[in-house]
């Protein structure tokens, strides 16, 4: 237990400092440059004219979120599996603002995360994994951007029977949430999220396990 506890602060320690690291300078100066009127903070080159209007194309953005929630019986799973993770990720712009003057334009994003922490109930557990995917981003001009995702990846877990027979699973997570921008290019991001882990049928049982988790972190822009 001693030893899961310390590879887990290491977990969190680098992933911290990667988030930390990579921050855009606004977010980590004492100030803020300002426009020439001097009473309204100068527009993020993130953004295609001004906070909301949508990203322009390349944009990257690195954060953490960390999340908890509660396990479903759904797809035949036969218990609940309550579980709380760490994400950190990374994501690219890989459009600029497309559909515009529709109520559905916004920003096409590839983002990869990596993931670890663990089953709570019905009993202590490991899992961690990564997974990769595309996130579209709704502009509604203001300073919050919903956004929904979908991402596939790979994992490892301890979990084991009724519902899962192996270590190695795969992982399928969709989500939907949100970024508010209280600075330019810095985030708060919260999200619900749906998690299924499952081994496509390598070993049986693999009834697969099924979790909405309930979100929050930071985002960083640049």
């Amino acid at each position: 237990m001693k030893g899961y506890t310390h590879r887990f602060q290491i977990f969190w320690a680098a992933i911290l400092t990667v988030f930390y690291v990579s921050l855009p300078p606004s977010a980590l100066a004492d100030s803020a440059f300002k426009s020439e009127s001097g009473s309204r903070w100068e527009t993020s080159s993130v953004w295609k004219t001004g906070v909301g209007s949508g990203f322009r194309k390349d944009t990257v953005n690195t954060g953490l979120t960390v999340g908890a929630g509660l396990g479903i019986k759904i797809l035949g799973g036969q218990e609940s599996h309550d579980l709380a993770l760490a994400y950190g990720h990374i994501g690219w712009m890989i459009t600029d603002v497309i559909y515009e003057n529709r109520w559905y334009e916004g920003n096409l994003e590839l983002w990869g995360e990596v993931f670890a922490g663990g089953q709570y109930h019905p009993a202590s557990r490991h899992v961690f994994g990564l997974a990769v995917g595309p996130r579209f981003n709704l502009i509604i001009g203001s300073r919050w951007v919903p956004f929904l995702d979908l991402g596939v990846g790979i994992s490892g877990t301890d979990i084991g029977e009724p519902d899962l027979s192996t270590t190695f699973q795969f992982n399928v997570q969709i989500g939907v949430g949100a970024h508010y921008f209280f600075l330019d290019d810095v985030a708060l991001t919260l999200q619900v999220r749906g998690v299924h882990l499952s081994n496509a049928q390598i070993k049986m049982p693999n009834n697969g396990t099924n979790s909405i988790l309930f979100m929050i972190g930071a985002t960083g822009f640049f």
